[in-house]
């Protein structure tokens, strides 16, 4: 279990990552279009951001193979990574706090905790 848990704290981060590589203002605001998509492709962030994501899903993945080890898993071992993997929020939360500035609203923070416990809930 406790490679499980690494394993999720490590999907978080790259995540998290991968996301404020990519909502970087500068990188997204103005027209993405033609050239300046281009350039967007180009861009230092986005190609780190991109590796960032690719590794996320091989976490994933991860993650899925090391819960096909328990028996009570196993038959749902996809969609409980799924819903496990939800608990980057909680880093891609903080991340945007920390890095890009953004707030949540008291609902928005409401609705995080919800999806939280759902997750701890699903997990037992």
């Amino acid at each position: 279990m406790i490679q499980i848990i690494s394993l999720i704290v490590i999907f978080g981060v790259l995540s998290a990552a991968s996301i404020v590589l990519s909502g970087n203002r500068g990188l997204i605001s103005g027209d993405i279009s033609g050239k300046n998509f281009l350039q967007l492709l180009l861009d230092i962030r986005f190609i780190l951001a991109m590796i960032l994501a690719v590794g996320s899903r091989f976490t994933f993945i991860f993650i899925n193979n090391s819960l096909l080890k328990f028996p009570n898993l196993a038959n749902n071992s996809t969609t409980i990574t799924t819903f496990v993997t939800a608990s980057s929020y909680v880093f891609i939360i903080a991340a945007n706090f920390l890095f890009l500035n953004e707030r949540l609203t008291v609902q928005q923070a409401v609705g995080a905790t919800l999806v939280m416990i759902g997750i701890i809930v699903m997990m037992r």
